[in-house]
């Protein structure tokens, strides 16, 4: 599908798993809205509230409707995607890139299983 990010190599035994990815100079939709460097180290990159930038109403259309565009993909194959948030988007030019399909494969809990496990009942 042309918005999830390619996988360069991937391996996995009884206890481990490896996934290796091509890097992106762009880095993740969570570095753009941060104004980061990938390569920075975390702390420098996130935790200063001062650099946070929102995207302008083109980009938000356009990123949301690759985004829907490949959930749905997903959604219709039947494949699980629980781990959606701006550091699994990778930018590539113009277009969002989904990552970490393999999440949901190697038995890891969605990204907001918190979030949703405090309720009984979800309809």
């Amino acid at each position: 599908h042309p918005y999830i990010y390619k996988v360069t190599f991937a391996t996995a035994n009884e206890s481990s798993a490896l996934v290796i990815r091509p890097f992106s100079e762009k880095g993740t939709l969570k570095d753009l809205i941060y104004k980061a460097k990938p390569k920075d180290p975390f702390l420098k990159k996130y935790c200063n509230p001062k650099k946070i930038q929102g995207l302008e109403l083109q980009q938000i259309k356009t990123y949301g409707r690759q985004i829907l565009e490949v959930l749905k993909f997903l959604h219709e194959k039947g494949f699980p995607y629980g781990h959606l948030h701006s550091a699994n988007v990778m930018l590539d030019g113009d277009t969002c890139k989904l990552l970490d399909l393999e999440n949901s494969l190697l038995g890891l809990p969605s990204f907001y299983r918190s979030y949703f496990s405090q309720f009984r009942k979800i309809n």
